[in-house]
């Protein structure tokens, strides 16, 4: 059985992995930024942001794999919500305070391990390893 740890890192691989756009849409890095406004703001209103995005947004990438995570059934804070649009509907209504606060902590856990991921000389992140 896996730790969660390991979940996360394999989640956040493969989000790494596929390529996907992660620029908002004045070009800055979605992960960078992600976190800050989850922390400040919540995941909620953080979800209504990317959500407010328009087109294919770095943003709405971003949460559209937060909710896959957080739908994985080894994670299953959010079961069946696997994208931007089914999680928010389930946060925001069926789902209670705790179950909000787990998912808020476990999108930022996530984050953390994406967000390394992706700045990996693999993924044309720097390699700040000779300085």
């Amino acid at each position: 059985m896996k730790n969660l740890e390991q979940i996360r890192a394999a989640n956040a691989l493969a989000y790494a992995k596929a390529g996907l756009g992660t620029r908002g849409q004045q070009g800055g890095n979605v992960l960078k930024k992600l976190p800050a406004l989850v922390m400040g703001n919540g995941l909620l209103a953080a979800g209504a942001f990317a959500y407010a995005q328009k087109g294919d947004s770095g943003w709405r990438t971003c949460f559209d794999h937060i909710a896959k995570h957080l739908a994985h059934p080894d994670i299953a804070i959010a079961p069946g919500q696997d994208n931007l649009d089914k999680l928010m509907e389930f946060l925001s209504g069926k789902a209670d305070s705790q179950v909000l606060k787990l998912a808020t902590e476990e999108a930022l856990a996530w984050l953390s391990y994406a967000r390394r991921f992706e700045q990996s000389p693999e993924n044309g992140g720097d390699d700040d390893s000779a300085h």
